[in-house]
């Protein structure tokens, strides 16, 4: 399995190997790019497990239904006032 690390502190990468004498901007660039691929690897496992317990039947009970009278917003089934 591939697994994704963190770069870690901005301090700490910027003495890591491949970034010495590289220039500031491009090593921001790669920082910033590594640390997004490692939240969306983070996203994708946590993702994958809720997938898995609510498979294997741990997901616990299903949302109710909303009564759309109970929303503030709501008037003759027309949202109101939503974006104010």
């Amino acid at each position: 399995m591939n697994y994704v690390n963190h770069p870690g502190s901005w301090q700490s990468y910027l003495l890591r190997g491949d970034n010495v004498g590289l220039p500031l901007m491009e090593v921001r660039d790669k920082y910033l790019q590594e640390q997004l691929l490692f939240e969306n690897y983070m996203s994708f496992v946590q993702q994958q497990q809720l997938l898995m317990s609510n498979a294997s039947g741990g997901g616990g009970p299903l949302p109710q239904t909303i009564d759309p009278s109970e929303n503030e917003y709501v008037v003759n089934n027309y949202i109101d006032n939503y974006f104010v």
